[in-house]
């Protein structure tokens, strides 16, 4: 497991806010926190409260167990991409028989 530093939650942060296309303004006006402490977070200058934290998850539609899941002791971001694929899928069904089929061949 890899120890959670304040630079990884400023980084992520980053990440999700980029990924989200907001600025870090919007970020602020959305989560009714100030321009300049977006930015602290961000640059690793301020720590955040679980309270901040999960306000900006929220606004930037990331569940806190998405966010904490590259530190956890099993994280694979390819099985965690197939996953979500698979999770957002119309035919999600028919892909996951697929697998099991696929799977059970190599026994």
């Amino acid at each position: 497991m890899s120890n959670l530093t304040r630079r990884d939650i400023g980084r992520l942060i980053r990440h999700y806010r980029l990924e989200k296309g907001f600025t870090q303004q919007e970020l602020a006006e959305r989560a009714e926190l100030s321009l300049p402490y977006i930015n602290f977070l961000e640059n690793n200058k301020r720590s955040v409260s679980l309270e901040t934290l999960f306000t900006i998850l929220n606004v930037l539609e990331v569940s806190p167990s998405n966010f904490f899941r590259p530190f956890s002791y099993s994280y694979d971001e390819n099985l965690s991409e197939l996953i979500l694929r698979l999770q957002n899928s119309p035919e999600q069904d028919k892909y996951i028989a697929l697998f099991l089929d696929i799977l059970s061949l190599g026994k």
